[in-house]
């Protein structure tokens, strides 16, 4: 897999190469200068794909044509369209040969380092405790009975936005009352006219990870549930598996049989109001009724929260 370098002025094209795409990676401040040889490649490619063409036209530059042409041949650059001259920047393989010659680590080696940081990704994202929004998404669909394909929650139309921007507010409100939430965060207006509701949606990234894949998007239709159903109900262990990672941990100063009535309310109010889904009201019942065992009894099993403010000094 080595180069054949029949010209000295190769490496030194593929170096100026590097330096200018370490440069560009450095003013974003995605990755150190001493961890560039360990984790350039594995940060480009997490990247979305815009983020990674952006990082690549920003770095790419104009190369002699007999080198672009070599380079080109052996799969080491790639052309960047540019509005005044062809331009070119390193591939993959041109980054990973670039390492080679600077560091003096090996390609397999740089392949195992890469693998190493992907398990430890991937682990850290499953252990990863949910964030604001997951929270908040995950039990708005669990008390609208958004368990089933038939039943997920469609934002295809204006109507179905409305009615789950009402829930959101409202659940989001219910959960800094009860301490489950900070008090700062809040629905964001968004550009380009996208719906509060649609943005929060489509940037849950991690949460099917998180919850063993038990929540699902389906498509341009923009579908959204948790396959938590078993034999026509609801199964018990998948939903206090949501549940528990929801909650996190036993507040003992907080009132669950309160936040239940309101979360129930919530429930029973907004679940028929949603349209292109079908909806079983037995699922909704046997929601609720786990929903309170779990506050009565399974939370009680959490973590205890550990209480961070200062109790006033005493006078003596």
């Amino acid at each position: 897999m080595g180069l054949k370098l029949q010209q000295p002025s190769l490496e030194d094209e593929m170096l100026r190469l590097f330096d200018g795409l370490i440069s560009v990676m450095g003013q974003s401040k995605r990755i150190k200068k001493e961890d560039v040889p360990s984790k350039l490649i594995f940060e480009i490619y997490g990247m979305t794909e815009n983020s990674k063409s952006k990082k690549f036209a920003e770095s790419a530059t104009w190369l002699n044509p007999e080198v672009a042409d070599t380079l080109l041949e052996q799969g080491i650059i790639q052309r960047v369209i540019s509005e005044d001259n062809e331009k070119y920047a390193l591939t993959f393989k041109g980054i990973a040969q670039c390492i080679r010659i600077k560091y003096g680590k090996t390609l397999e080696e740089q392949f195992l380092n890469f693998l190493e940081l992907s398990d430890k990704k991937f682990n850290t994202v499953e252990q990863t405790k949910l964030l604001w929004n997951e929270k908040l998404a995950s039990l708005s669909l669990v008390l609208l009975a958004s368990t089933s394909p038939s039943s997920a929650i469609r934002l295809n139309n204006e109507a179905n936005k409305a009615v789950l921007t009402e829930v959101f507010q409202k659940v989001l409100a219910c959960l800094k009352r009860f301490d489950m939430i900070e008090k700062e965060y809040e629905l964001k207006t968004v550009s380009r006219g996208e719906s509060p509701v649609s943005a929060l949606m489509s940037r849950l990234d991690t949460l099917a990870r998180k919850t063993k894949h038990y929540y699902k998007y389906v498509g341009k239709g923009s579908e959204y549930y948790f396959d938590i159903e078993k034999d026509s109900g609801i199964d018990e262990k998948r939903l206090f598996f949501l549940l528990r990672r929801i909650f996190e941990q036993y507040n003992p100063s907080c009132d669950y049989g309160e936040m239940y009535k309101e979360l129930a309310g919530i429930s029973q109010l907004y679940y028929p109001r949603f349209l292109s889904r079908s909806v079983n009201s037995t699922i909704v019942l046997t929601i609720l009724q786990k929903l309170k065992d779990f506050m009565d009894e399974e939370i009680l099993h959490l973590p205890p929260r550990i209480q961070t403010h200062l109790e006033p000094a005493k006078h003596v």
